[in-house]
Formats: structure tokens, sequence, C-alpha cells
């Protein structure tokens, strides 16, 4: 139980880029669009991750 509570509430600063995607199909699915500032953190995140590889 700890696992899933540890996966539900993850930092975004702490996501991996396959966590990352997962979280933003997730959330454009429940929020229906992709304007939420969540999902915007995200793309920002994922965008820095892919900079630096």
């Amino acid at each position: 139980m700890s696992e899933e509570k540890e996966k539900k509430n993850k930092k975004i600063a702490k996501m991996t880029i396959d966590e990352i995607d997962a979280a933003i199909k997730k959330s454009t699915e429940s929020m229906n669009g992709k304007s939420s500032q969540y999902i915007r953190h995200l793309n920002e995140r994922k965008e820095e991750l892919l900079a630096k590889k």
C-alpha cells in the first residue's frame, strides 16, 4: 500500500520521462484538456529532461 501512495504523490521534479508521459496521459483524460497548470508543469519538466540528454 505504501508503494501505491508513493507513486500517487511523487514530486514532478523526481519523475522520470516515462512517469511524466503516463501522468500527462492520465491527467489529460481526467481533466479533458491540456490547459491545466499541473499538465503545463509536467510538460516543462519533460522538456528539461529531454534537453539534458
